[in-house]
């Protein structure tokens, strides 16, 4: 058994000072609440000297891995020049000329920090575009932690079907303006527009739900919330924080060949720095332009970070890389899969190659939150722990991120610890 003794001493001296003795809420999920001192490639170093092959990247920002020369060698280029500058440089046309030809039907781009400010940039834009008042979003979808929309996130089954706060602080004059519909359901979508399509100014939805569950969207669903959204003149928004530069290099547009009007990217966009961004139709953003409406941020277009977001585009570019990683990802789901049947263990696993949800106690594949909900978490947070101590980090919803540098000796590691793990997992 690995021991985490210095983690531990850390992290009650940390809560001292640091409410929660983490940075991030969500962060708490995991146990043992463990340090680290160090990253690199696939692998991560704590406190303690523990190795861990890593799948949770930074929670996905960390697509090329961490250390990776090309980002390093960018970003201290560039602190070599500046910091930040609160004004423009060179690296601002080169970004967003470099996702444009990168995204499929993107015309214009604009950079912010977090995909949460970028969630509140696109609903302000569509609101101001349209002159509506209304946002639908869906069960189980996560855009960001801001009262306006952290709204039935993870919902209890007496919650489902009408607008719930997903924390404290949180009150119903802060989301009144919100529509909650369950994913994967057309014909809900629909009903809704027939009665408040007037009023509607956009439909924000994760393609693939990848927070709860990494749920596929049905055959031609994707297409469907295009189309209403088109029929009844709103504006279709895609939540790409997690899927934009991971499953394809145009993101869920490219991967499932849907063309919404809007999409939001962050994460994986950067390789591990700070940086989101909206990528639209000139049209959409010309709200901005006209000065209908404002976009802003200190930090916007920090230099260092638009070096990290072209170096890790360009290096994700280059041939083979998504291959590669869903290739990895889909011989790993086999896998699970293959030791679990024989282990007499009831599981699924959902999503794609580089991004991926394991599931305890389902029989078919989730296709919304509420499916989800079925799953055995309890069996899940043992598999966690056990595989933590197999020297596999993983998140704690049951999530897989893979990325380019992983390789056949993580993945040769990775599936002798799932055997040995589900073998004893009674």
């Amino acid at each position: 058994m690995l021991q985490f003794t210095g983690s531990e001493e850390l992290y009650q001296k940390t809560k001292e000072y640091l409410a929660l003795g983490v940075s991030s809420g969500i962060r708490m999920a995991s146990d043992p609440i463990l340090y680290f001192e160090r990253a690199d490639g696939p692998y991560y170093y704590d406190v303690d000297g523990n190795e861990f092959i890593d799948y949770t990247l930074a929670w996905g920002p960390l697509i090329l891995g961490s250390n990776h020369p090309a980002i390093n060698s960018a970003v201290i280029d560039q602190l070599g020049k500046s910091y930040t500058l609160g004004a423009q440089h060179r690296l601002e046309p080169k970004l967003s000329e470099l996702m444009v030809k990168s995204i499929p039907g993107v015309e214009q781009v604009i950079f912010s920090n977090t995909g949460t400010e970028a969630v509140q940039a696109a609903m302000r834009i569509c609101k101001t575009y349209t002159n509506r008042t209304k946002v639908v979003k869906f069960e189980g979808h996560y855009h960001g932690w801001l009262s306006n929309i952290l709204v039935s996130y993870h919902p209890s089954k007496a919650q489902l079907g009408a607008p719930a706060a997903s924390c404290g602080g949180q009150y119903e004059n802060d989301f009144s303006d919100l529509i909650i519909l369950p994913w994967n359901d057309l014909e809900a979508l629909k009903t809704v527009f027939q009665k408040y399509g007037d009023d509607i100014a956009c439909v924000i939805s994760e393609p693939i739900l990848a927070n709860s569950g990494s749920c596929m969207p049905k055959a031609g669903y994707l297409e469907g919330i295009v189309d209403i959204c088109k029929e009844y003149g709103a504006v279709s928004v895609f939540d790409e924080v997690i899927t934009g530069f991971r499953i394809a290099l145009g993101g869920a547009r490219e991967y499932f060949g849907v063309i919404p009007d809007m999409s939001i990217y962050a994460k994986a966009m950067a390789g591990g720095f700070t940086m989101s961004g909206i990528g639209s139709t000139q049209e959409i953003l010309s709200v901005l332009a006209e000065g209908k409406t404002i976009h802003a941020g200190t930090y916007n277009g920090t230099s260092h970070n638009l070096a990290a977001a072209i170096a890790t585009i360009e290096t994700l570019s280059q041939d083979g890389m998504y291959e590669k990683m869903h290739g990895y990802g889909q011989e790993l789901r086999a896998h699970i899969e293959k030791e679990a049947t024989k282990n007499g263990i009831q599981l699924v696993t959902t999503g794609v190659g580089s991004v991926f949800s394991v599931h305890f106690g389902l029989d078919n594949p989730p296709l919304d939150y509420e499916a989800v909900m079925g799953a055995d978490v309890a069996l899940y947070k043992r598999f966690h722990n056990a595989m933590l101590h197999n020297n596999v980090l993983l998140l704690p919803d049951g999530r897989w991120y893979i990325g380019a540098s992983h390789t056949e000796k993580e993945l040769e590691r990775t599936m002798k610890a799932v055997t040995k793990v589900l073998k004893h997992l009674h």
